[in-house]
């Protein structure tokens, strides 16, 4: 896949999710994972990638005391 295959089907994919909306961006995301998950079909790249997309964005200790 080329540079510019990926952007172009990330462009896709943002723009799917603002068509379908906050409501149900979750539910299309974790649905967009399942797919993608049987298509890799390796269970050991599929949780490196799992690992990967969280790398950054696991909240702080900080961040839950004041929830």
């Amino acid at each position: 896949m080329t540079d510019a295959d990926l952007d172009g089907l990330y462009s896709d994919l943002c723009r799917t999710m603002t068509r379908l909306g906050e409501p149900q961006m979750q539910l299309y995301l974790a649905r967009f994972a399942l797919l993608a998950m049987t298509e890799i079909d390796d269970a050991a790249k599929v949780a490196r990638l799992i690992a990967a997309a969280a790398d950054g964005l696991d909240r702080s200790e900080a961040d839950l005391t004041r929830d």
